[in-house]
């Protein structure tokens, strides 16, 4: 190390190239890194959807989800299986376990589902991909009083344009409605002309196709042979021949049938300010920059405006780069304040020279491990960015406690380069350690389980490169730079170099001394300190709150109404829905006389998307379903949350009593409904009881709302048998049952791409005729004789109750209980305990067989604290094996890490002096706490060794050493809180779910300190007296 050490300090020219490589390399970096508001992950899940149009739930849950549960649950790799059923679509998600390899899987997944031969004909193929998150950046609103293929032919241009402006590839419309072509022929006219909607159907795909027929080789060339009849239009399906007689009279389908260009019967509006609309969703992928991804949308839109036709408008909706910019300059402010009082401390207290070159090594560390965050897979983001203001404070620890040593010796007389080499020789071991205990300490982040797991690992990564550059700097860079400006000084002239000796020898030599000589009191005044603390958490004065929901601009509103409703009926309700908000928003800011906080308004009529935490799943699909955004201004421009405004909304609206459910979220990221539970029994009625007395439950604890299930009543189903005359006549089941499909939801003929749609040509009854229970007992059923028999000698109709929805766990049905927590008046963590070890084995004794399971938060929560306090252990001992390799001791490092539980007391204090909670954030900064934590007293017990190496006895080396590294020590501490100091006084809205990381690392540094130059010095004489006791045993 010291030949090293040394050739640096000689050579300059050679640091300073080291330097600047690192500083270029990261600004070249920076200016090309992906930007983003929360860092991309992987979902580990895959899934496997099959439409199934026109079937019940039940009937998608028999015929195709079963069939694919019983095929891949054998697989090795799948942690659980989770299935949906709903009308006309089944899905089932994969839960991958953790490490495995997802892409072997989705393989074998892929191969086992084609093996499947018994789903229904009238399925379609099931899709089977792995689910990845894709990053919203900007949607575009295109609206106007016009007809719905105007709209849609106006957006799917729109939408071509876009994905064709470089560095934007993916964007997709939503809210409209695929193209299909209509023919309907009445019942009546099926009668007179003796014929089926099968026949019908197989007749126009004969009369429709595009066939090649491979081709001539002439002398002359090769000529391609092709039949070209594709009919693409309505109005070319007229003349298409379905009666042929011998006399030459011939019936079209023209006549016969009403034949028309339409959409699909699919009941979807989506509405921009109550207006018709589309909505475009743009989307980055790959390296691109959401930044320069909304502002190429924005400048395309503002070109476009002019030329739209009258009356069509098109504006940005839900832009996220607004949050983004807004996000990335509260933080980018925070660190500059950080670094503006880490420099003022470092100035402070140390020579000018020593200051500035210190002070330098935060940009030249920040730069190395900015240059390498793209090879970890890190962008720049808010968790990034927050461990860059995390590591501000702690990444001149080495540096402060080099140079400093540096500027000792200076002041002991010696020659600067003798200064520069001794100096960082000295201490350059303790410092090496110290920098890879906080490494380690911060670790095991790396491996938190869950979604916040992977969110999480954003942080250790940048502190860890940073740790890294700035090891490199302060040992190889900062000597040569205090060697170039240092000079022999007899003594400091500064005020603060005096007050601070002045203090040391007056204050802090004596209250050692009277500490070491009352040891064991002392130490004694410790452990009841800590066993205080624990009293206070485990007394309930500081409450767990897994993850503090992180603010959106956005208020959300999904309303459920009873299944069946129509869309007419939803659509009103959603109109007086948003009423109720803009009334709302508009009484707050006439009372607070406050500037225009309300945007716009968007709605959802027969869909939900979205959802919370990683289960969000596809969109839903009904007429009964509904869903409102409003968009609020952003944050900085307001002085009332968004949780503000969504209770208002909440109150304004009152009770409804036609909807099944009204939920309202104003989040912009949550990891899943703070209570939710999984309720899975044989007998699905029992079930149900079960679900409603959970929710009874609920009911009475304070400070729950929103409380609901999963479960809602389905819609009445006909259900038809064969009756005995159907045998003897020759009619099957199938024959029966296709024939009223194709009655009334539609004979598919045939399907063809035109333009940007797969148009279906479906031939059915008239819509009158289909919204009408008379035409299906009066219709008729044709043989293959082509005899007509009424349906009502044919089929038995039963009226029954179906589901909405069905959803299953693991081959079992399940429904799911949840509810929204108030934190100003009940914890979510003691609500879901409490359920656990009292409601829910009661009520598992109630209903017997019951199966429960807490999901959602509390899953979360679970999977990311053991896998953080698993590796924590691992942490420690690694930490352990670091402080016993350079002290040769197997007990002095017990000594050094008793740091750390007094450390997390200081983190216990800050959160009650903030007053925040503790949250999965704090215990994250408590596990990279321990790392530091040390690095004072391992510092301060190798100074104490190399006294007592020069022949000082145990008491006055320990003295000696605290006075010699007071300053490094109080500088290191001061510097790692004044860089977290404006973020832990942070007011913003948005940056609340970061604060108490913050607090965890900043408090707890301040009092491992204290404990450090006190309560160290005597552990190490009891640990002496201990070494004593053995040998004279």
């Amino acid at each position: 190390m010291k030949g090293i050490v040394s050739w640096f300090v000689e050579n300059h020219v050679a640091a300073n190239l080291l330097m600047i490589f690192f500083l270029l390399a990261g600004v070249i970096t920076g200016l090309s890194i992906k930007v983003e508001v929360i860092p991309e992950f992987t979902l580990d899940r895959i899934s496997i959807s099959v439409e199934y149009p026109g079937a019940s739930p039940s009937e998608v849950e028999e015929a195709v989800v079963r069939k694919i549960e019983e095929a891949i649950s054998g697989l090795a790799g799948i942690e659980r299986i989770n299935s949906l059923c709903r009308e006309g679509f089944g899905s089932v998600i994969v839960e991958v376990m953790k490490g495995w390899d997802i892409k072997e899987l989705l393989d074998k997944i892929k191969a086992e589902v084609d093996r499947i031969t018994t789903l229904p004909e009238e399925a379609e193929r099931p899709i089977v991909r792995e689910i990845t998150r894709r990053v919203q950046v900007i949607s575009l609103a295109i609206y106007g009083d016009a007809p719905e293929e105007t709209i849609k032919h106006i957006s799917e241009k729109i939408k071509d344009d876009i994905t064709n402006i470089p560095g934007i590839t993916l964007a997709e419309l939503s809210g409209i409605r695929n193209e299909e072509i209509h023919i309907e022929i009445p019942e009546d006219t099926l009668r007179q002309y003796r014929l089926s909607l099968g026949k019908v159907a197989q007749i126009v795909k004969a009369f429709s196709l595009d066939l090649p027929a491979g081709s001539i080789k002439t002398e002359a060339g090769e000529i391609l042979i092709r039949t070209k009849g594709r009919r693409y239009y309505a109005k070319d399906y007229e003349d298409i021949p379905i009666i042929t007689q011998p006399d030459g009279t011939v019936v079209t389908l023209g006549q016969i049938a009403e034949i028309s260009d339409g959409f699909e019967d699919v009941d979807i509006i989506s509405r921009f300010q109550r207006r018709p609309a589309a909505i475009l969703q743009v989307y980055r992928v790959a390296d691109q920059n959401a930044l320069e991804v909304a502002d190429k949308v924005k400048r395309y839109v503002k070109e476009i405006s002019p030329t739209l036709p009258e009356g069509i408008q098109i504006s940005t909706y839900r832009d996220m780069s607004v949050i983004l910019r807004s996000r990335l300059n509260l933080l980018l402010k925070n660190m500059a304040i950080g670094l503006i009082l880490v420099s003022f401390l470092l100035g402070l207290f140390l020579d000018l020279r020593l200051a500035f070159w210190v002070t330098m090594g935060i940009p030249v560390s920040f730069m190395c491990g900015l240059m390498a965050l793209p090879h970890f897979n890190v962008s720049i983001n808010m968790i990034s960015l927050f461990a860059f203001i995390m590591v501000l404070g702690i990444v001149v620890d080495d540096a402060i406690v080099i140079g400093e040593n540096i500027f000792r010796k200076q002041e002991q007389g010696l020659e600067p380069f003798d200064a520069s080499v001794k100096g960082t020789i000295e201490v350059g071991r303790p410092v090496i350690f110290a920098v890879l205990t906080t490494m380690v300490a911060f670790y095991p982040i790396l491996f938190g389980g869950g979604m916040i797991g992977k969110i999480a690992r954003n942080i250790p990564i940048v502190i860890i490169l940073v740790l890294f550059g700035s090891l490199i700097e302060s040992i190889l860079i900062l000597p040569s730079h205090l060697r170039l400006s240092g000079k022999r000084v007899k003594d400091s002239p500064r005020m603060m170099h005096r007050l601070l000796r002045w203090f040391v020898e007056r204050c802090y030599i004596p209250i050692v001394r009277f500490s070491i000589s009352w040891r064991y009191a002392v130490s004694a005044l410790g452990i009841l300190l800590l066993c205080l603390s624990l009293g206070i958490w485990k007394g309930g004065w500081i409450k767990f709150t897994f993850f503090p929901k992180v603010e959106s601009d956005v208020l959300i509103c999904t309303l459920t109404m009873p299944t069946g409703t129509p869309i007419e009926k939803t659509e009103k309700l959603i109109s007086h829905i948003e009423d109720q908000a803009i009334k709302a928003i508009k009484r707050y800011e006439k009372k607070k006389d406050s500037s225009p906080i309300f945007k716009y308004v968007a709605s959802l009529v027969g869909m939900h998307i979205g959802g919370r935490g990683p289960n969000s799943g596809a969109p839903e699909f009904g007429s009964h379903l509904g869903q409102i955004f409003v968009q609020l201004e952003e944050s900085e421009k307001r002085d009332i949350g968004a949780v503000t405004l969504c209770n208002a909304w909440r109150k304004e609206l009152g009770h409804l009593p036609e909807a099944e459910s009204i939920t309202f979220q104003y989040a912009l990221f949550t990891p899943g409904n703070p209570i939710e539970v999984h309720l899975s029994l044989d007998d699905y009625n029992t079930l149900k009881e079960a679900a409603e007395e959970l929710k009874d439950e609920l009911r009475k604890i304070p400070g729950l709302f929103d409380i609901r299930d999963s479960f809602l009543p389905g819609k009445e189903e006909l259900r038809i048998k064969l009756k005995p005359l159907s045998h003897s006549l020759g009619i099957t089941l199938r024959d029966l049952a296709l024939q009223v499909r194709h009655a009334f939801y539609g004979a598919e003929a045939i399907r063809f791409q035109r333009g940007k749609d797969e148009v279906k040509v479906m031939v059915r009854y008239p819509e009158d005729e289909r919204h009408s229970l008379y035409y299906v007992e009066n219709m008729r059923i044709r043989d293959i004789k082509g005899r007509e028999i009424p349906f009502s000698e044919l089929g038995d109709v039963k009226f029954s109750e179906g589901y909405t929805t069905i959803e299953r766990v693991d081959g079992r049905r399940v429904i799911k209980v949840m509810a929204d927590v108030d934190e100003d008046i009940s914890n979510a963590n003691e609500i879901r305990k409490e359920l656990s070890s009292s409601f829910l084995p009661q009520l598992k004794e109630r209903y017997p067989g019951l199966r429960y399971s807490m999901e959602g938060e509390g899953k979360e929560q679970k999977e990311s604290l053991s896998s953080v306090i698993k590796g924590f252990v691992v942490a420690l001992f690694v930490i352990y094996a670091l402080l016993a390799i350079p002290f040769k001791s197997f007990t002095q490092p017990f000594i050094v890490m008793w740091a750390i539980p007094f450390s997390m007391v200081g983190a216990l204090l800050g959160h009650i002096i903030m007053g925040f909670n503790l949250s999965i954030l704090s215990v994250l900064g408590m596990v990279g706490l321990a790392g530091v934590a040390v690095n004072d007293s391992l510092v301060l017990i190798d100074a104490t060794n190399r006294l007592r190496a020069e022949g000082l006895s145990v008491k006055e080396a320990i003295v000696k050493a605290g006075a010699i590294r007071f300053r490094a020590i109080i500088l290191t501490s001061l510097t790692t809180f004044a860089g977290l100091t404006p973020m832990i006084m942070e007011k913003s809205i948005q940056a609340q779910f970061l604060i108490p990381m913050a607090i965890s690392l900043g408090f707890g540094v301040l009092f491992a300190t204290g404990i450090t130059l006190i309560i160290i010095p005597c552990g190490y004489l009891i640990l002496e007296d201990i070494h004593e006791l053995i040998k004279r045993g």
